[in-house]
């Protein structure tokens, strides 16, 4: 059985679905997006509007993140050992590999990059800094997903409709497979021929992340054996503490 979000949780959902995308959303996007009720969306809206989380475009009836996110970004920047503790280990990745290295954590039903070092390379990648990916698509969402508690797995599938139990089992055999791997490769699932290959970031047994090296699918699958032991490594070096 899947777990049922909170009211609580559902406030969170709309501020990061906000939050994620590229440009401002209507209300009743929103609720299609999420397939949450209009009723509730414009409840949550409204009060995230009001501790100025969000903003309204009251010209086009859309919403944006709002000034209070300065203070969220101000806080992480000067308090968060993540900025400043992940680029080295990344940068190290990039020389070790020559390629794009990147460091994601799960945010609701996403995937978000935290940071990247570009590969000397031109490459074609979705990967940046702030941006975010479903967390059922590519290797570093995958290595994330293999290592939530099932509860949250089958949240997180039943979010992008993967709902029938044939589905279900499928993907749970995969993400189990990865678990017997330790890391993940995928390859176009993101960005048409570009391969991942990640690795999950524990502290204690709970995966706080992924540490990641994104690459045309030849340059992978030439190097896959060097790549996946530097990535390992890199993981192991990883999350960086006060």
């Amino acid at each position: 059985m899947t777990h049922s979000l909170s009211a609580n949780e559902k406030l969170l959902q709309v501020l990061i679905h906000i939050a994620a995308s590229n440009v401002p959303l209507q209300a009743q996007q929103l609720s299609a997006e999420m397939g949450m009720p209009i009723s509730s969306v414009y409840r949550y809206l409204a009060l995230l509007r009001d501790w100025n989380l969000i903003e309204e475009n009251h010209g086009r009836n859309t919403y944006s993140a709002g000034p209070a996110a300065l203070q969220l970004q101000r806080n992480f920047e000067i308090n968060s050992p993540l900025p400043d503790g992940v680029r080295p280990i990344l940068k190290r990745l990039q020389q070790q590999t020559g390629e794009m290295s990147a460091y994601m954590v799960a945010v609701g039903f996403n995937a978000l990059c935290v940071d990247s070092i570009d590969s000397p390379y031109a490459l074609r990648c979705s990967y940046e800094k702030g941006q975010s990916q479903p967390l059922i698509r590519g290797a570093s969402a995958k290595v994330i997903l293999a290592y939530l508690p099932l509860a949250r797995q089958l949240t997180i599938l039943e979010h992008y409709d993967i709902t029938e139990q044939q589905q279900i089992d499928s993907w749970i055999a995969e993400l189990d497979l990865i678990k017997q791997d330790g890391f993940a490769i995928s390859t176009s699932e993101i960005d048409v021929g570009v391969s991942g290959v990640s690795a999950p970031v524990f502290v204690g047994n709970k995966v706080v992340g992924a540490v990641s090296v994104m690459a045309p699918a030849e340059r992978i699958n030439s190097r896959k054996n060097k790549i996946v032991m530097c990535v390992l490594q890199a993981a192991r070096a990883l999350p960086p503490q006060h």
